[in-house]
């Protein structure tokens, strides 16, 4: 069995960052390039082009980068690439990579319009790279590129802040202040899923949020044994029974429950496909909120024949606040059932 890593994932944390937060990211690092981008279009990550052109550098990689093609605002339409760059240490050789990335960038995709950008993960304060430069007899070559550097942010703007990508930055910030000391790093982690649970974000980005926090502020197994059960107290003390955690997995178990109850009634009829697609649903949400399910509830809610009482009992797991009121709710459809 893998055992748990105990140390950041850096790498998994960013690029999930990116991929799912990329037009909040900009909005909260680069306020002016957000203005100037169309984002009612359609935006496109290019992996496999970035992949294509990694030059050979003379300092190891510790960084995470992204091309992503969006559309500008003016009166004619405008496509720019924008290469993200995330250092997460010092690196004497970092502006002439931006550099290296730029040109062949240039090159490599037949002379677009292109940004680059910087976002300085590290924890040197006397770091600032901004410009890479050359001058020889009169030949002059200057390469300027946006910075912002996470150590200066003002936290406290980042905790008022609506953008779900300021609580990112904020789980980065604290997991390098806190690095080495796990204790320090299971307080601060457990308040920023606090924060998250509280800030009324929809359901897929809870979701995403949390795996960045959790690959950010990895901790030994027995401190995420405590951070699984203060979630769960959390989530028990919601005025809202039903969290937003629970409800992107109501959403996603329907959906792969539904589409495996499709599939089923393909070969055994679409009445009972349906019914054993809702009743997973049903089992897996119970035991999302509740743990362990007895035996003999799946054995009654076996039992439910009616599609329409399945679904209302898949209503009941997201908002019975027990399971001993869920099964009540089921024991009174079988006996409704069975008096028809």
């Amino acid at each position: 069995m893998q055992t748990r890593k105990t140390h950041a994932d850096f790498d998994s944390a960013w690029k999930v960052a990116l991929h799912a937060f990329f037009p909040h990211c900009i909005e909260l690092l680069f306020p002016q390039l957000f203005s100037q981008i169309d984002w009612s279009r359609e935006y496109f990550f290019l992996n496999t082009e970035l992949q294509r052109i990694q030059p050979q550098m003379p300092t190891p990689k510790h960084f995470v980068d992204a091309l992503v093609r969006a559309s500008f605002l003016d009166q004619r339409e405008r496509i720019v690439f924008l290469h993200i760059e995330i250092q997460a240490q010092r690196d004497p050789n970092f502006e002439l990579r931006m550099f290296v990335y730029y040109y062949h960038l240039f090159d490599a995709l037949h002379y677009p319009e292109i940004v680059s950008l910087a976002i300085l993960a590290d924890s040197d304060l006397r770091w600032h790279p901004e410009s890479f430069s050359r001058s020889l007899a009169g030949c002059e070559l200057l390469f300027r590129f946006p910075t912002v550097k996470l150590l200066d942010l003002d936290e406290q703007a980042l905790e008022r802040s609506a953008n779900p990508f300021a609580l990112i930055v904020l789980a980065h910030l604290r997991a390098l202040r806190t690095r080495g000391n796990p204790d320090l790093l299971f307080g601060e982690k457990v308040q920023l899923l606090h924060q998250l649970t509280r800030r009324g974000y929809n359901p897929e980005d809870v979701v995403n949020l949390y795996k960045v926090v959790d690959y950010l502020m990895a901790l030994p197994k027995e401190l995420e044994r405590k951070v699984s059960q203060i979630v769960r107290a959390i989530e028990s003390e919601s005025p809202d029974p039903l969290t937003n955690l629970e409800r992107f997995a109501l959403e996603e178990g329907a959906r792969q429950g539904l589409q495996q109850g499709l599939q089923q009634g393909l070969q055994q009829g679409v009445q009972q496909g349906l019914q054993q697609g809702i009743m997973r649903v049903t089992m897996r949400f119970l035991r999302l909120r509740f743990g362990r399910v007895p035996r003999h509830i799946r054995s009654k809610l076996a039992q439910v024949r009616s599609v329409e009482q399945l679904e209302e009992l898949s209503v009941q797991a997201g908002q019975a606040p027990t399971l001993k009121a869920f099964e009540q709710a089921l024991d009174a459809i079988l006996a409704q059932q069975g008096s028809a």
